[in-house]
């Protein structure tokens, strides 16, 4: 899969917890306009949206910034994902990932995901991607 778009988020919580624990809740959403998914036979090409991605920030002191998420959206695609399957998928996901601080306010972001690929049998098929794991990397502005 290749994929491009623009995540948003918004911190909902004050700073909790202690230790290396200590951090902050946000939510998020993210679009993806563009979304290529590389198969036997037809490849297939759509959008997906991730309405609902929650979001650790773990608050370390330093460049390093971690975080880790649960999410969930869709994906609409021209042509079956898996093949002689449905082309509308739900993507449950989780993941980690940094924040590198290149200054105050901007940051180069890496992420590791497993991502779910289902119909939640909405065909008769529902084969599924049961073991997609993701590498994603971007650039993050913070207010």
């Amino acid at each position: 899969m290749l994929y491009g778009g623009g995540r948003w988020g918004k911190v909902l919580t004050d700073n909790a917890l202690h230790g290396w624990l200590r951090g902050n809740f946000e939510f998020g959403l993210e679009v993806q306009p563009i979304y290529k998914v590389f198969q036997e036979g037809d490849d297939a090409t759509g959008a997906a949206f991730t309405p609902v991605i929650l979001k650790w920030n773990f608050l370390h002191h330093g460049k390093v910034k971690p975080f880790a998420t649960i999410a969930g959206g869709v994906l609409i695609t021209n042509h079956d994902v898996p093949q002689n399957t449905n082309n509308l998928n739900f993507t449950p996901q989780g993941g980690f990932g940094i924040h590198y601080l290149t200054s105050p306010n901007r940051a180069v972001t890496t992420e590791v995901k497993y991502l779910h690929v289902s119909n939640a049998s909405l065909s008769n098929q529902n084969s599924g991607i049961n073991g997609s794991i993701q590498f994603t990397i971007g650039y993050t502005w913070f207010k």
